[in-house]
């Protein structure tokens, strides 16, 4: 009876922890919404008496929105794709190749996560400048493709599955290629489909790598295109909710066609051997 008790009351103090959670992150969404239609949120007032959509109506009637769309688009899809093509090599080749150097270049890898990523801005900034490709799409979309951190969950993912796969596998006459493509990669999809979303999420609101690279307007993406269209002498602060809310809503929807894998890409750890 009293091990039923316990049960109920830790049942309780989750659920009640877990509401509060979800109203401390629903709360911020709730007044950038309602900022984004003209309630005036300084004054305590987070219901608008007569909704206003001037700062959605100003972003979607720019003449160069269609564009900002577009580098947002190319940005996301291209860098995400070519992050995970490279970390997925890498990381099956930390993983289960044997070449000299392996251990020194995965503590490396590993010491390179624990720098901030933006430190590297200003050097990578004079080293493409030398090269005379600023303001190109090689610039912007050819740097953000390495990623420690995927190269890592990746070579984890690839550590956790049984040597018996890849040995029935060769048996069979099967080759690295094969073995990667038709063996490896159907068991870690949902890691990798986890791994998909974080960095789409990502690199759709990337603001600090295009500022930096962008010296052109034409690449600019939605961030820093929404941030200089809000941004003068003052702020204009319900614009700036409009393009965060219009910002927010592509995340919001792959979050949600994706949540099956996302979920079991998070749950799932290893495999027994």
């Amino acid at each position: 009876m009293a091990e039923k008790i316990k049960t109920f009351l830790i049942n309780i103090v989750a659920d009640v922890a877990f509401i509060i959670g979800i109203i401390v992150y629903i709360i911020p969404f709730l007044i950038l919404l309602a900022m984004s239609l003209g309630a005036n949120v300084t004054a305590g007032r987070f219901i608008p008496h007569q909704p206003r959509f001037d700062g959605y109506i100003t972003i979607f009637t720019h003449p160069a929105f269609s564009l900002w769309l577009l580098n947002s688009v190319i940005f996301t899809v291209t860098v995400t794709a070519g992050s995970i093509v490279i970390s997925t090599l890498a990381g099956y080749a930390l993983s289960r190749l044997d070449f000299p150097g392996k251990g020194i270049l995965f503590w490396f890898i590993l010491g390179i996560m624990m720098i901030p990523g933006i430190v590297a801005y200003l050097p990578l900034y004079i080293q493409l400048a030398k090269m005379k490709i600023l303001g190109t799409y090689i610039a912007l979309l050819i740097p953000p493709m390495s990623s420690p951190y995927n190269v890592f969950m990746l070579k984890q993912a690839f550590d956790a599955i049984p040597r018996d796969y890849e040995e029935a596998a060769l048996i069979d006459g099967a080759g690295t290629s094969t073995i990667l493509f038709k063996v490896h990669l159907p068991i870690i999809r949902p890691i990798l489909t986890t791994l998909v979303l974080f960095n789409m999420v990502w690199n759709w609101n990337n603001f600090g790598w295009p500022l930096f690279i962008a010296t052109r307007t034409t690449l600019w993406n939605l961030p820093l295109s929404i941030w200089n269209l809000t941004w003068s002498y003052t702020v204009n602060f319900w614009n700036l909710a409009a393009g965060a809310v219009i910002l927010f809503l592509p995340p919001l929807i792959l979050y949600i066609v994706a949540m099956k894998y996302y979920l079991r890409g998070i749950t799932i750890t290893g495999l027994k051997k």
